[in-house]
C-alpha cells in the first residue's frame, strides 16, 4: 500500500503543475514555424508555400551518407504537456524517392522529457508522392523505452516524459537511398480531463485495496 500511496503522489505532483490550455499546432503556411532538421542531411530543413495537405509544408533532403533524418520541434512543443496524455499526436508525412520501394524500419516518433526517452514505430510508412496522415497515441500502450527493443513504459515514466518534455522529433526517412520527406499540420493536443481520469482510477483501485486489507484484519 505504501508503494501505490508513493505512485499515487508522484502522479498527483506531475498533474499539479500548470497544464497547457490550448493545441499546439503547425500547419506550415507561411514559414517553417521553428521546426529544424537532425541527422544525415542534406542541409537546413526548408520551407515550401505549395505541395502541403493542404498549403505549406517544410522537407528535408537526406544526404545519403548513412544515419536517419529527424523533423525536430521547436520549443513550443516542449515543456509540460501531462495534459496531453490520453490524447494523440497528429502530423502529415510524404516521401518523396525515384525508383522502386527500398523501404527499412527504425523509430518514427521519439519523445524525451524528464530523464526518460520513449520511442514509437508507426503502424505503415508513408506512401511515396502522396500525403499519409498520422495519429500516435500519447499514453504507454505501444511505445518502447529508448529503442524499439526496449521494454514497455509505465503510465508513471510516459507521463513524466510529457510533463517536462524537451524533444520531440519524427522521422523523415524512410527510404535507403536518395529520398525527401515533408511534414505537415502537426498537432499536439492536451486534454487535462484525461489525466484527472488516470489518477481517479489510480486512487479509487488503491482504496478498495486498503479497505479489502483493513476487513482482513
Amino acid at each position: 500500500m505504501k508503494g501505490t500511496r508513493l505512485r499515487i503522489s508522484a502522479l498527483a505532483f506531475l498533474f499539479s503543475a500548470s497544464l497547457p490550455a490550448l493545441a499546439v499546432t503547425s500547419t506550415f503556411d507561411t514559414d517553417a514555424e521553428g521546426w529544424s532538421a537532425q541527422g544525415d542531411i542534406e542541409g537546413p530543413l526548408t520551407w515550401s508555400a505549395t505541395g502541403g495537405n493542404p498549403g505549406g509544408n517544410v522537407f528535408i533532403d537526406d544526404l545519403t551518407t548513412g544515419g536517419v533524418t529527424y523533423f525536430v520541434a521547436p520549443s513550443q512543443f516542449l515543456g509540460n504537456f501531462a495534459g496531453a496524455f490520453g490524447s494523440q499526436l497528429t502530423f502529415d508525412l510524404m516521401q518523396r524517392y525515384p525508383g522502386g520501394p527500398n523501404q527499412f524500419d527504425d523509430e518514427d516518433v521519439i519523445l524525451s522529457g524528464g530523464g526518460l526517452t520513449v520511442v514509437y514505430d508507426t503502424a505503415n510508412n508513408p506512401v511515396n508522392n502522396g500525403w499519409t496522415s498520422y495519429s500516435v497515441p500519447l499514453s504507454a500502450a505501444g511505445w518502447r523505452l529508448n529503442t524499439l527493443s526496449g521494454s514497455a513504459p509505465t503510465d508513471e515514466q510516459f507521463l513524466a516524459v510529457l510533463s517536462n518534455l524537451s524533444s520531440l522529433r519524427i522521422r523523415a526517412e524512410y527510404q535507403t537511398g536518395a529520398d525527401v520527406g515533408h511534414l505537415d499540420n502537426v498537432a499536439l493536443v492536451p486534454e487535462p480531463t484525461t489525466v484527472l481520469m488516470l489518477l481517479s482510477g489510480i486512487g479509487c483501485v488503491a482504496f478498495a485495496a486498503r479497505r479489502k486489507r483493513r476487513a482482513g484484519d
